[in-house]
């Protein structure tokens, strides 16, 4: 078990990506800090993390909310004694034309989607991997971060941000050996995406010719965590099917 020992934050992991991430790395060893907005200790992601052998802790926060990312860091070292990994998946995904953006909408997506990454990522730097002096940082951010699609401006500028913020991290923490990667899906296989219709069309423009299963981004972030991949940071990975090709 490569992640044997170590301790990983997932932000957003009661459901879709967050959820197959924090399951893929108690399979691998680690023990999870799982952290959701409505997250209780008896949610299935705890059980099945459990189900892997790992030791899992729930903790309800918002990460918009520096505060609660504090909270949710204090508890893991308490349970745990140390944070190895954090995964910054939490996100919102609002659509709306640009002329109709409101400010209440655009001030939410990027609280969430970026802000969150900066104060979990800050809040877990201090408090753990600076004093350990090690870590690693993964960051979700998005194909729509590389090449926006129509309808989405609010969260596609959000996830250019998470792109730029994680090459900061790397530049700024580099010192104390923590790495920050980020990892851009594409179209993946969740219940919010396949509640659209959006996909049906999308799909047909992916060379391989279908949508990323949520295991195969949790792949590409248990990779980054790993001893392995110590010496890259400041990448992202793009997991798109060929969507984008850079």
């Amino acid at each position: 078990m490569p992640l044997k020992d170590k301790t990983a934050l997932v932000t957003g992991a009661r459901v879709g990506i967050g959820r197959a991430i924090a399951v893929h790395l108690a399979d691998q060893g680690a023990n999870i800090i799982a952290c959701s907005r409505t997250l209780s200790p008896d949610d299935t992601v705890i059980a099945e993390c459990a189900s892997k052998g790992s030791k899992a802790l729930a903790v309800a926060a918002d990460v918009a909310a520096l505060q609660d990312c504090v909270q949710v860091v204090k508890k893991g070292i308490d349970r745990f004694g140390r944070i190895d990994i954090l995964v910054n998946n939490a996100g919102i995904y609002p659509s709306a034309p640009l002329l109709e953006i409101d400010e209440q909408t655009w001030d939410r997506v990027f609280a969430v989607n970026l802000k969150g990454t900066l104060f979990a990522a800050q809040s877990v730097a201090k408090l753990a991997m600076i004093p350990q002096k090690s870590g690693r940082i993964i960051n979700i951010s998005s194909c729509d971060g590389r090449r926006p699609t129509a309808g989405i401006a609010h969260y596609a500028a959000s996830k250019a941000g998470v792109i730029s913020l994680t090459k900061s991290m790397a530049l700024e923490l580099a010192p104390h050996n923590i790495t920050a990667n980020a990892v851009a899906p594409g179209w993946v296989e969740t219940e919010a995406i396949l509640k659209s219709d959006r996909w049906k069309t999308a799909v047909e423009e992916i060379p391989l010719g279908r949508l990323a299963r949520p295991e195969e981004i949790a792949g590409m972030v248990a990779f980054l965590a790993d001893g392995s991949a110590g010496y890259i940071t400041g990448a992202t990975f793009d997991i798109n099917g060929g969507l984008i090709m850079d």
